[in-house]
């Protein structure tokens, strides 16, 4: 007889608790291939809306037992008038484009990656029009030039913000905290989510910065939010003596490792 035992790092127990939502206020929607709500059984895809704050709604899509194909941040729960982050993803639940909206119109920088996660364009929109478009190549060396620029003037951030008390903190944390979702353990889904969120100077993280990078599932997706969302205030990045806000990427792996019960 096979046992399945869920592991993160270090090994841990699946739980049978509903466990809390990293929002307060949700709504999940079954949806057949057509877009059409349908029962779960019969679904291909999950729609997820989301309060993200008082006037930023969410609505997540993902494919059932699969990844996050698209992510709009919205004024309306309903996603009408796009409103803040807009992200794409890739078959693998990459990231592949991350832009913004103000007010329905495309705005600031857009970045388009390749499969594997390599950025590959950037564009700038003013007011929904197209300011400038680069390549890779022209990416690169304005990085180059704004390395050189932050040796210079002693501008890079001396001090990375982190989880307070560092790795083994973190690690411990995960292990009082963390759960693998019940459906996924059945479903035998596992991999590794990437999530990015901001650290401000007080070591807070608002909610409102905190996306998916790379994707696995709904409920690991959502598993790694609340993660985040539950977690004490971090340790703030230093540069030059001061507290900075700064910006994280931050991998949970999930992995099943399958064992012959005696």
């Amino acid at each position: 007889m096979k046992k399945i035992i869920p592991i993160l790092f270090v090994m841990l127990t699946s739980s049978a608790i509903c466990l809390a939502q990293p929002y307060s206020n949700q709504k999940l929607t079954y949806l057949d291939e057509n877009g059409q709500p349908t029962k779960e059984k019969k679904a291909s895809f999950l729609r997820q809306q989301a309060q993200i704050s008082d006037t930023l709604w969410e609505n997540n899509f993902y494919k059932i037992k699969g990844p996050r194909i698209i992510s709009i941040q919205s004024t309306d729960p309903a996603g009408n008038t796009r409103n803040g982050r807009y992200v794409t993803y890739s078959e693998s639940g990459r990231a592949d484009t991350i832009g913004t909206y103000s007010n329905g119109t495309k705005t600031g920088r857009w970045d388009i990656y390749t499969l594997k996660g390599r950025l590959a364009e950037a564009q700038f929109y003013k007011d929904g029009q197209l300011i400038w478009d680069k390549d890779t190549l022209q990416l690169q060396h304005e990085e180059d030039s704004l390395k050189a620029l932050r040796a210079d003037t002693s501008k890079k951030v001396e001090i990375e913000s982190e989880f307070p008390g560092g790795a083994r903190s973190w690690l411990s944390y995960l292990n009082k905290n963390l759960h693998y979702p019940d459906d996924a353990v059945n479903g035998m889904i596992q991999g590794i989510v990437v999530i990015g969120f901001v650290v401000d100077t007080a070591g807070h993280i608002p909610t409102t910065s905190i996306w998916i990078d790379r994707s696995v599932g709904f409920s690991l997706d959502q598993e790694t939010i609340r993660i985040i969302v539950n977690s004490p205030a971090w340790v703030p990045a230093i540069q030059n003596g001061r507290k900075v806000k700064s910006y994280k990427k931050q991998p949970m792996v999930f992995k099943l490792e399958v064992q012959n019960a005696r």
